[in-house]
Order: structure tokens, then C-alpha cells, then sequence
């Protein structure tokens, strides 16, 4: 037998795969060849090393997550595609969103907030240290922010997988149908002040959508 076999089926004699008369030519050819028994030797000793390691057990979170993805997985392959839209995260979350929007913008409404924060500014030292963009901006992350935020922890249900692309499918969604809404409100006031609070509402919506559903996700994980 040649060198080149020899090595081949070196692990399978360590595996004992080979028949007897293979072994026997093989070790036949091992007490006359040193460049093949030190080559035995060698993978001995890193198979005897294989066989002590131990394979450690997955912590309790990752055997909770691994869990979680195959149930959801085995009922969604079960259930009609309308019912699973209706317990998405993004149809749970989105409506809510703008039902909390919407008694947000009754108890505060767009144009009063504004015209607020026109006097304030106008009258107010502390609210001159600000830009007054950076001041409308911030007053449309509030309108944005908290209505997701507050609808993702009543109606999100159950920890989401991949919380973070589900999350911001929820705020361009919210953000999509709250904006127009947002415009219309707001015919009187100048264009680049509407859309520097749109543009507030917007990172507001998908910074509380993903910030809010990847906490959910993680705190659900870890409790379970």
C-alpha cells in the first residue's frame, strides 16, 4: 500500500471502519514506514484529545428562544394567511399606534402645541438658547415616539422575532398613515417648520417602534 492510502485511511483505523485484512496491511505497512507512524501517531493523540471535549449545554435563554421561533413557526404553517396578519406584531401594534395618535392629537392638538411654542420661544429666555428647528423637531419625536411606544407594550403580545425589522416595519407603517394625517392638520404654518416636525414624527416612529419591540423581546426572553 502506498503512503498516500495510508493516510487516507488512517482515521477510518483509528474508527475501526476497516475490514481485517485492511488493518492488517495497513500496520504492516506502519512498522516499516516511520513518516506514516509518526503521522499515526500524531492524529492518535489529537483523536484521544477529540473524544475528552465536552459539548456544553445551551444557557436556558437560547433553549427558550430556539423554542419560541419553532412554535411560531409550526402554527403559522397551519393557520390561513389573514390570521396570521392578524396576530402580526405590525398588525397588533400599527392600530393601536394611531388610536393612542389620534387622543394624543385630541388633548394636544397640532396646531395649539405650535402656536404654544411660537409664544414660548417669542417670550421665554430659556427657549431662545435652542435652535427653533431642533425645538419643533423634538415636538414632532414626541408625537411620533410616544403613541408607538405606548401601543408596543399593550399590544405587541408575545416576544417577536427579529424584534428590530419588525419594529421598523411598524414605524414606517405608523409613520405612513400618521404623516398625511399630520399635514393636513397644519395648512396655516410655514413648510419648512411642517416638515421639520414631520420629519421629528418619522424618527420618533422608528426609533419607538424598534427600540420598543427589541426591549419587549429581550426582557420576554430573559423572563422565560
Amino acid at each position: 500500500m502506498s503512503c498516500e492510502i495510508i493516510k487516507t485511511d488512517m482515521p477510518s483505523l483509528l474508527a475501526e471502519e476497516l475490514s481485517a485484512d485492511e488493518r492488517h496491511r495497513m500496520l504492516l505497512h506502519l512498522e516499516k514506514c516511520a513518516l506514516c507512524r509518526d503521522e499515526m501517531a500524531a492524529l492518535e493523540k489529537t483523536w484521544k484529545h477529540m473524544d475528552q471535549w465536552e459539548i456544553e449545554e445551551p444557557s436556558a435563554a437560547i433553549k427558550a428562544g430556539i423554542m419560541a421561533a419553532a412554535r411560531e413557526e409550526l402554527e403559522n404553517d397551519h393557520l390561513p394567511w389573514w390570521s396570521n396578519l392578524q396576530r402580526s406584531v405590525i398588525f397588533q401594534t400599527v392600530p393601536g399606534a394611531l388610536g393612542f395618535s389620534m387622543i394624543l392629537y385630541l388633548i394636544f392638538p397640532y396646531d395649539r402645541i405650535i402656536n404654544l411654542c411660537e409664544t414660548l420661544i417669542l417670550k421665554s429666555t430659556f427657549f431662545a438658547y435652542f435652535p427653533k428647528g431642533l425645538i419643533y423637531f423634538a415636538l414632532g419625536l414626541l408625537y411620533g415616539l410616544v403613541p408607538i411606544s405606548i401601543s408596543g407594550i399593550c399590544f405587541s403580545g408575545r416576544a417577536a422575532q427579529k424584534p428590530l425589522v419588525k419594529g421598523l416595519g411598524v414605524g414606517v407603517i405608523f409613520a405612513a398613515f400618521l404623516i398625511p394625517f399630520f399635514v393636513v392638520q397644519c395648512p396655516q404654518f410655514a413648510s419648512g417648520l411642517v416638515f421639520v416636525m414631520a420629519l421629528g414624527i418619522i424618527t420618533g416612529a422608528l426609533s419607538g417602534g424598534t427600540g420598543t419591540l427589541y426591549l419587549l423581546s429581550k426582557m420576554r426572553t430573559e423572563a422565560s
